[in-house]
């Protein structure tokens, strides 16, 4: 997963900060940006670092239960994916499910008295 953000930061190189004058001084003529500062960052360069966000800490916060010994590294993939999928369209039902999972896990332990 680290190659894989690695990756996505080496091959989009336009990733740097908004750079801002040096120049503060209250007796400056005015306080606006310039326009060779405003091409430091495009809209692009913003919205691809949001998502490469967005689907690390996804990737990262998604749990899934422990895979059955039949289970093969592509369905365990596609299953952490679709879980993930979730997470993104909508946080409140992962939430759901886990406290679903959590009260499930009570039950059963107050059945077998563990």
């Amino acid at each position: 997963m680290l190659l894989l953000l690695i990756l996505a930061y080496i091959t989009n190189n336009i990733t740097h900060g908004l750079t801002l004058p040096l120049d503060t001084r209250s007796d400056a003529p005015s306080s606006r940006l310039d326009e060779k500062y405003l091409d430091d960052r495009s809209v692009w360069s913003i919205v691809w670092s949001c998502v490469t966000t967005i689907f690390a800490c996804s990737w990262v916060a998604v749990r899934p239960n422990v895979p059955s010994a039949e289970d093969g590294e592509a369905r365990i993939l596609g299953r952490r994916l679709v879980m993930m999928g979730y997470m993104l369209l909508a946080p409140e039902l992962v939430i759901v499910w886990a406290a679903h999972q959590h009260f499930s896990a009570k039950e059963i332990a107050a059945e077998y008295k563990c």
